[in-house]
């Protein structure tokens, strides 16, 4: 019977609270769809604009918010490595990639420069550029997920989760880095020469320098500037104005500044050795290998002779360069000593190219320099172009890329996909047959005591689960049942109020059907399953919608009884991954999980409505 009939409905009252109601509806129906879109916005963010409760991401719109999330995955979400990178006197300090704003305009003609400078850096030393993109920290970034996939199709004898290795950031300038080693190395090698030039980044040395030397010692702000310039004898207004030179610099305490970062913190791939010192480098290897025949061994050479022995080059091992580092540490000045890194062949770019003529480089690029050396390198303009060049797919990468971290997480996880489903099926074929036998018996005999039973059945929903589950789990270890699947299964095989919904559903089943099948000889399985389970089909379809959520969305119980990792299920698994990844990729599998739990109900929902409201309306 309708709330208000058709006379009432035309009414201006009837009208105004119909008008209300479906306000009310309205509002209901926004409560529970903005979460939602909350969440699935969120599942394609990244740590820059996770914290912007937006539900239309905003970098889809907005080319700054888009520049931020690039920055941050081409230099690894490290803020550190980032301003090393981008060091430049014109910009304010910035703490985040949140924070990060517009940078300053270029000239054309310097961006013309720079684009013509880097077309050179395939001839460049390996360590003189850096691999962007693959590294994140709780994520799992572009270059390393091709790698991953590249060392899958390499390995196909190995395990997917043997394969899903991370990288590390490509930290040239620190001593003792080396990339991978070993097989998984020569894929790694051959993936870092098939990629596009946009994956790659200078590696810096005068941010570097200023980030991981004179920071330390002198600390941030206006009182760091202060102290150094005391010291030095000098008037820099701040530290990213001070450039690391490529020969030691006159000034005294600068360089003794410079040797103490050369000779005891940056690598020595970026340091060149003149001739004259190769006579003492041959003397300190002889002094610590003895025989030439060890240092042949180690090397991987075959040098007759110590003075043989020259300085490392591109393809050496690493503990050649860390012999010249330690050889370099025993120098006791800097004569002979140069370094070599992208920022000093730029400024040697730019003197070829202008012929050393300032004046024209000052007309070229519409700015007014001291020398050739304070000419910057554009790196972020050089990053926006590139982002602008290949934005479609970038913008593709953002809007996949959680959700690829989460499927290759879960498809390499033990069996949780295979458990998962078993454990679903089991639960909800038991469900459809242990809890309507039980109602069909209390509704088809009416015992004298079925009021008690359907009272005490009625009573276990007045305790949590969590109530339970260690008097099961007692239980379960005395039967030796722990580690299968039957611990996961028993447990909720009948439900009380699944068998009260179900024998309340058989009771108004018309009673004829079922004297027109006694009169016809029928059993009572047979009435059962040819009369009673067929008229069931929308009550039925409530159940097993129960059981499949109860058991899909099992967390704490499944890992309880279920505790070695081969027998853990999907929900174990994402648990373990909302603690090794970001709130992003947590969204992400948020998302996925709740596609099985969508597609059950959409296949249950015409069942339910057809079985229950088309009756009702009737």
């Amino acid at each position: 019977m309708p709330i208000l009939g058709s006379i009432q409905r035309k009414s201006p009252n009837g009208r105004l609270i119909l008008a209300g109601m479906y306000f009310f509806l309205t509002i209901g129906s926004i409560s529970m769809i903005y979460p939602v879109l909350l969440m699935l916005s969120g599942s394609v963010k990244s740590d820059v604009d996770i914290r912007r409760f937006d539900v239309f991401p905003q970098y889809l719109r907005d080319e700054k918010m888009l520049f931020r999330k690039f920055e941050e995955q081409r230099y690894g979400g490290q803020m550190e490595v980032f301003l090393a990178g981008t060091m430049d006197q014109k910009k304010s300090p910035i703490y985040s990639f949140e924070a990060l704003s517009e940078e300053e305009a270029v000239s054309p003609s310097l961006m013309k420069d720079w684009k013509e400078f880097m077309e050179g850096a395939k001839q460049w030393p390996r360590h003189f550029l850096q691999l962007g993109h693959n590294y994140g920290r709780k994520t799992v970034p572009e270059v390393t997920y091709l790698y991953q996939q590249a060392l899958m199709n390499s390995f196909p004898t190995l395990s997917k989760k043997e394969l899903m290795v991370m990288l590390k950031p490509e930290n040239w300038q620190e001593r003792g880095y080396q990339s991978p080693q070993g097989p998984f190395g020569l894929v790694y090698t051959q993936l870092r020469e098939s990629l596009e030039p946009r994956y790659f980044r200078p590696t810096p040395i005068n941010g570097h320098f200023i980030v991981n030397y004179l920071t330390p010692h002198f600390g941030v702000g206006e009182d760091a500037i202060q102290k150094l310039n005391q010291s030095w004898g000098t008037q820099y207004a701040s530290l990213s104005e001070v450039v690391l030179p490529e020969a030691p610099p006159e000034n005294k305490e600068f360089q003794r500044v410079w040797w103490d970062y050369v000779r005891g913190t940056l690598s020595s791939r970026f340091v060149h050795f003149s001739t004259e010192l190769q006579p003492a480098y041959g003397a300190f290897l002889k002094t610590r290998y003895k025989e030439i025949s060890v240092l042949n061994e180690i090397y991987g050479e075959n040098f007759r002779q110590w003075s043989e022995a020259t300085f490392p080059g591109l393809h050496s091992r690493l503990v050649a360069y860390s012999d010249l580092d330690r050889f370099m540490e025993s120098l006791p000045a800097p004569q002979g000593l140069t370094l070599d890194a992208p920022e000093f062949r730029w400024k040697r770019f730019l003197v070829e190219k202008y012929g050393s003529d300032l004046g024209k480089l000052k007309i070229s690029h519409g700015q007014v320099y001291s020398g050739f050396q304070e000419v910057p390198m554009p790196i972020m303009a050089y990053d926006r172009m590139l982002m602008n060049e290949n934005k479609r797919a970038i913008v593709c990468d953002f809007m996949t890329r959680n959700y690829k971290i989460v499927w290759n997480y879960i498809s390499v996880q033990g069996r949780a996909l295979q458990n998962t489903i078993i454990f679903c099926v089991l639960s909800v074929l038991t469900a459809l047959i242990v809890n309507p036998l039980a109602a069909y018996a209390l509704s088809r005999f009416q015992p004298q005591w079925g009021y008690k039973a359907l009272f005490l059945l009625m009573a276990t929903m007045a305790f949590p689960a969590e109530v339970t589950q260690i008097p099961s789990f007692l239980l379960l270890r005395e039967f030796g049942l722990l580690n299968t699947f039957a611990a996961l299964v028993l447990p909720a095989a009948a439900n009380g109020y699944a068998i009260f919904l179900l024998k309340g559903f058989f009771d108004s089943l018309p009673k004829e059907l079922y004297e027109s099948a006694n009169l016809d000889g029928a059993s009572e399985l047979r009435i059962f399953f040819t009369i009673t389970l067929p008229l069931s089909q929308p009550i039925l379809a409530v159940v097993a919608l129960g059981a499949f959520t109860a058991s899909y969305g099992a967390f704490m119980f499944a890992l309880l009884v279920c505790q070695k990792e081969s027998m853990w299920t999907l929900m174990v698994y994402i648990y373990q991954l909302q603690q090794n990844f970001s709130t992003p990729i947590v969204f992400a599998s948020l998302v996925l999980a709740a596609i099985p739990t969508l597609l059950v109900f959409v296949f249950c929902q015409n069942i339910i409505m057809r079985g229950v409201v088309v009756p009702v309306e009737k």
